[in-house]
């Protein structure tokens, strides 16, 4: 069934309405930065930036061979939490992500284009669009704007956001939403520009990668709607409340389990503990490893805890499998590079880091039970970043490849990974180990009796990257988190009876101005 989806595209514009313009392109190139020996700060996970390169910039380069203005606008992190503009100069600044950006689009198109990078501080914008004019910038040059978040500065009054929004609305010819990871948020670069501009007769489109990304999601979502029974979820990462929603949603629909694993675990473990308690939960329950200097971090656990109760009880309610997992890698003290293993570990004297060995065995018939056919999975299993044990991302990676391996060999199977660290996991396989993997898978299918020493095995790319995104069709890796929760959320709560396009506000905003 083809989900309808009711706003503009770039793949519905011809060469005209693009050549000699200037082109606005809102892009999610929040990613990973680590710091270098030298003390500056390189890109660590650049799918994002890829995804959009191979998607609406290709789209871009084909329609105008060059011959445009291109502005680029992106948040990174979170400076506006920061006082004193700490890290400004640093981890948020985009200039490292224009770097490498440049590094990327000169071995594609060579010379064609050329990137002027942002300012370091320019909380108010003022100085960025003077070169983002067509008196400053050729045709071909790309223009970074710095990180969109130092609008959010508490000392930059809202009138200076209106003024710079009209501004960019003023200098740019064409509107392009390229950001599915932030078209859940209501920001003035995905709500109020697009209305400014279209209010001006310009054009508001939807980039390539977002119209992929929601067509994707939308199929999975059909999938899950048609068979329930044939779904299971794997939820992982540090929060409950950030995917509280969608796992009430799951649970609503009737899928078939979900499994609970990473630092979240935790909430359900006390919860259910809790439910054995006379009293509710409470900061004074909170175990030692758990416990924070901060009240508020407390205070919030507490808040995890509850959210925990409340999901094992409506799964329970509705008879939806919450799988817990059998075993763990556990620690004394956090950095501590030993591990031992425990199915039940003690939380006011260990810290769980990843699944155990136990757990990593049982994955394919814990997770791919008879007759599963749909997988979703958001949040990392483990420590995966730990600073002294990379151990700790053996869960997540197992369970990447496990998916990946059914995907290839099985065309009924459905896999969606839910962006964010998630995404980010895949890119620590090597490139050598996923293509020993799909060898193997592809060893599988040939009949006993072919002499297999015979044959060989070519890859075009030596990039475990292109493998993830582009080998199979029904293994999806979406550039949003949060946003892919949000749009499975609303679109199973509403059977998938709206427009794809009605589920996110950013996507929402594009379907009206079309229809204006």
């Amino acid at each position: 069934m083809d989900e309808q989806i009711g706003m503009a595209s770039l793949d519905s514009l011809n060469s005209d309405q693009l050549k000699g313009k200037t082109i606005f392109i809102r892009c999610d190139f929040n990613v990973p930065l680590v710091a270098t020996d030298k003390g500056y700060y390189r890109v660590a996970d650049d799918t994002r930036i890829r995804r959009f390169l191979d998607t609406t910039f290709k789209k871009i380069h084909e329609l105008t061979e060059g011959d445009c203005r291109i502005i680029i606008g992106s948040h990174l992190g979170r400076p506006h939490k920061q006082k004193g503009h700490v890290g400004w100069d640093g981890i948020f600044n985009i200039q490292y992500v224009s770097s490498h950006f440049d590094t990327l689009i000169r071995w594609r198109y060579g010379d064609t284009y050329t990137i002027f990078p942002p300012e370091v501080i320019d909380s108010h914008m003022k100085h960025t669009l003077e070169v983002a004019s067509h008196k400053r910038m050729p045709p071909g040059g790309i223009k970074f704007l710095p990180n969109l978040r130092y609008l959010l500065d508490p000392a930059n009054p809202d009138a200076n956001r209106k003024a710079f929004i009209d501004e960019l609305a003023s200098v740019s010819d064409v509107y392009i939403n390229c950001a599915f990871g932030c078209s859940h948020r209501v920001t003035k670069s995905i709500k109020m520009l697009p209305q400014c501009m279209r209010a001006q007769k310009k054009l508001v489109v939807a980039g390539v990668l977002l119209h992929q990304e929601i067509k994707k999601m939308g199929n999975f979502g059909r999938r899950v709607i048609n068979h329930p029974g044939k779904t299971v979820v794997i939820a992982g990462g540090a929060k409950v409340s950030d995917k509280i929603n969608i796992l009430k949603q799951f649970v609503h629909t009737g899928v078939k389990a979900i499994f609970i694993g990473g630092k979240m675990v935790n909430a359900f473990l006390l919860a259910k503990k809790e439910k054995s308690n006379i009293k509710p939960f409470c900061l004074d329950d909170i175990p030692t490893t758990l416990q924070s200097s901060n009240v508020e971090s407390n205070k919030t656990l507490v808040k995890e805890v509850l959210l925990a109760g409340e999901i094992l009880d409506l799964a329970q309610g509705k008879g939806v499998e919450l799988k817990f997992p059998d075993d763990y890698k556990c620690v004394d003290e956090f950095k501590s590079p030993k591990y031992f293993v425990k199915s039940d570990p003690d939380l006011n004297k260990e810290f769980q880091l990843d699944l155990g060995p136990k757990t990593i065995e049982n994955f394919r018939k814990s997770i791919l039970a008879d007759g599963v056919e749909n997988v979703f999975w958001n949040g990392p299993l483990g420590a995966y970043d730990h600073p002294t044990n990379h151990e700790y991302a053996e869960g997540s990676l197992e369970l990447a490849q496990l998916l990946f391996g059914e995907a290839l060999t099985n065309p009924d199977f459905s896999v969606v990974i839910g962006g964010g660290d998630s995404a980010a996991i895949l890119n620590k396989v090597g490139a050598n180990q996923l293509k020993s993997l799909i060898k193997r898978r592809i060893e599988k299918q040939l009949a006993e009796p072919i002499n297999r020493s015979l044959l060989s095995l070519e890859f075009p790319e030596e990039d475990s990257y292109v493998l993830w995104n582009y080998l199979s069709s029904n293994f999806f890796v979406s550039t949003g988190g949060g946003a892919a929760l949000e749009f499975l959320e609303k679109f199973l709560k509403a059977e998938g009876n709206d427009d794809l396009a009605s589920y996110l506000p950013g996507t929402s905003t594009l379907m009206e101005l079309a229809a204006a």
